[in-house]
């Protein structure tokens, strides 16, 4: 099965955009089978940066309902692929957590040859405790029961 956002994934480290994934996919990336389509991320939100991300979604057929005067206003936004709507990509626009200090920290899967800025198991935590939703609760013990099981082999 391929990666459902591989062409994303791929445009993303192409153009050298400092990115983390996270939420439901980086919970599977770190082991767990748990379904979710969108994929979450957190980038470095430096006005260039944040630039070169606007201009590469909007590349890959991605676009957004919130302008972008109004952003400042807002936690996160939702790029959707206007092909396919399905594909959906949920960015901070205030990171919860420091995000120099998390890419430094990040882990990097190998997935299909792809290389996949996640962020670490600590920070992912970190992000569901903020959350605090139901499913982010049973992430978080799912996690750590994984964890868990690996430290003892």
């Amino acid at each position: 099965m391929q990666f459902y956002y591989r062409k994303e994934i791929k445009a993303f480290n192409k153009n050298r955009l400092h990115y983390l994934v996270i939420g439901g996919i980086a919970v599977n990336l770190y082991g767990l089978q748990r379904l979710t389509l969108d994929l979450d991320l957190m980038i470095d939100l430096s006005p260039e940066l944040l630039e070169k991300f606007v201009k590469i979604m909007e590349k890959l057929g991605y676009g957004t309902k919130v302008p972008q005067k109004k952003w400042a206003k807002v936690m996160a936004i939702a790029f959707v692929n206007q092909q396919d709507n399905d594909k959906r990509i949920d960015v901070f626009l205030k990171n919860p957590i420091d995000f120099t200090k998390a890419y430094k920290r990040r882990k990097v899967f190998k997935v299909e040859g792809l290389s996949i800025s996640c962020v670490s198991f600590e920070d992912l935590i970190d992000l569901k405790n903020k959350a605090s939703r139901t499913r982010d609760l049973i992430d978080i013990g799912s996690l750590k029961r994984l964890k868990k099981l690996e430290n003892q082999q």
